[in-house]
């Protein structure tokens, strides 16, 4: 309540000092204190708003954020469960692999054998 009437006082007296002013009549000491007033309630709003756009921007960022990080999980759980799958298709391989290399040395070994008796 008390910032509304101070406000109130404000605006009627800054009126008042610039119909001074658009008359051309020389401002007194309170004159220009109550256009400093004036001036320092204009920089409070403007710092006001500018603060409402920092945190809306911050917010934004925030969400923003939220939404990379969960993609980011998306693609390296998609990666992870690729890279499995190719680990396990090259596991598959080297066993298929080892078990032809196995039977070949088998092989060879059973015609060496016969070779030799």
């Amino acid at each position: 309540m008390v910032e509304s009437v101070t406000s109130a006082v404000i605006e009627k007296a800054l009126d008042t000092v610039l119909r001074k002013v658009s008359e051309g009549r020389k401002l007194s000491t309170e004159d220009l204190v109550v256009l400093m007033l004036g001036l320092f309630r204009e920089i409070r709003k403007d710092v006001a708003e500018t603060n409402k756009r920092i945190d809306a921007l911050y917010e934004l960022t925030g969400r923003n954020y939220e939404v990379l990080n969960s993609r980011v999980n998306e693609v390296n759980g998609s990666l992870i469960k690729k890279i499995d799958e190719i680990n396990n298709r090259l596991v598959e391989k080297i066993d298929e692999t080892n078990k032809r290399i196995d039977a070949l040395y088998d092989l060879v070994g059973k015609n060496y054998e016969a070779l030799t008796q």
